[in-house]
């Protein structure tokens, strides 16, 4: 059974025990979640960047623990590659590397922005759906909260979106 929350609350401020944030190779200083998680951890992640330790290369993971700077126990940053190569016909990809990660970790609660939200991905109810479908009927347990802007949570709720028989859906409005 998939436990799905949808939720507008802040990344940093969603408990848990994985947390998942991605970054671009060529966007710097970090922005976005990314940056805002970045600024919680007092920088953490830009001394791994400064120390060549993460670059943001597509596929790219940097799992570490967040000492209590934000809700999460861990934090798991993925690189997607430049941001000028993150399209449409790019969000499937990005969505497999993401359940890849978070199921090699053995399927950790966890709790991501998708990328719904990004500025290059012109549907944002697409990859939204492809993730839901990439993750039901699996013989996994998962627990996941995808962090969302609120006109989207409040327009899936609205809509009570369709989802798979094996996926429980909350939202989690601020």
């Amino acid at each position: 059974m998939i436990q799905l929350k949808i939720s507008n609350h802040p990344l940093d401020e969603i408990p848990g025990q994985l947390a998942l944030v991605t970054a671009f190779e060529d966007v710097r200083p970090l922005k976005g979640r990314a940056g805002l998680v970045d600024w919680r951890l007092n920088g953490r992640l830009s001394k791994f960047i400064r120390d060549s330790k993460f670059q943001g290369t597509k596929g790219e993971a940097l799992l570490m623990p967040t000492r209590g700077r934000i809700d999460s126990s861990e934090l798991l940053l993925l690189g997607v590659g430049p941001k000028t190569t993150i399209r449409d016909s790019e969000i499937p990809h990005l969505l497999t590397l993401i359940v890849e990660k978070v199921l090699h970790k053995n399927a950790p609660p966890f709790r991501f922005p998708s990328p719904t939200s990004s500025p290059a991905c012109s549907n944002g109810a697409m990859p939204f759906a492809l993730f839901v479908s990439m993750i039901s009927g699996r013989e996994e347990d998962l627990s996941v909260t995808l962090v969302e802007d609120g006109a989207f949570v409040e327009d899936a709720k609205k809509r009570h979106m369709d989802f798979a028989y094996d996926v429980s859906v909350h939202y989690d409005l601020m």
